[in-house]
């Protein structure tokens, strides 16, 4: 089971980083594609299982008995999610953590609200229910496309972390002990 909760979380990686590139392109995937969102819930397919595997090992028991520094038992962490995986791997997911980071900061300070439809066709973004602008349908597909883009870096985040602690179930991790 554990072995295809990888391959779904690679899968969806992959689709994370795609959607992202094609937002980047400032085109709105939504339109031809609407069930982009259902990446939102893939991540709790992924996570779920994961943070239940990680809670019964005895590494992460011994780790929250603890009473090391923040530090140690984050590096703790580290070292027990990311487990018999490649550096170049834990590199990669480590990296989206900052990214998304950084792209979330962005969307926040550059979106200023949500593009809806009115009922009669027009395009509006609004801010808590408050008409903010009126919008053309270009900057409506603008705004689409940039509230993929925040939520895709997420999206990059979680999977690629979920991909890099299933790592050890794909059958491509080395045995305990071989060197990378």
């Amino acid at each position: 089971m554990k072995k295809y909760l990888f391959y779904f979380a690679l899968t969806c990686w992959v689709l994370s980083l795609t959607a992202h590139l094609i937002s980047l392109a400032d085109v709105d995937i939504t339109e031809t594609i609407p069930f982009v969102w259902l990446l939102h819930v893939g991540i709790f397919v992924v996570w779920v299982p994961v943070v239940i595997d990680l809670n019964k090992g005895k590494e992460m028991k011994e780790l929250q008995k603890s009473k090391s520094s923040i530090w140690k038992r984050q590096k703790g962490m580290y070292n027990i999610l990311f487990k018999g995986a490649p550096s170049w791997m834990r590199f990669v997911a480590i990296a989206g953590f900052f990214y998304a980071t950084i792209n979330f900061m962005l969307f926040m300070s550059s979106q200023g609200g949500t593009p809806s439809i009115e009922e009669g066709g027009g395009y509006v973004l609004e801010n808590r229910g408050e008409l903010v602008k009126t919008l053309t349908k270009e900057e409506y597909h603008h705004y689409k496309a940039n509230e993929v883009r925040g939520f895709s870096g997420h999206w990059i985040l979680f999977y690629g972390i979920a991909t890099v602690a299933l790592f050890r179930f794909s059958g491509f991790a080395k045995e305990e002990g071989q060197q990378e």
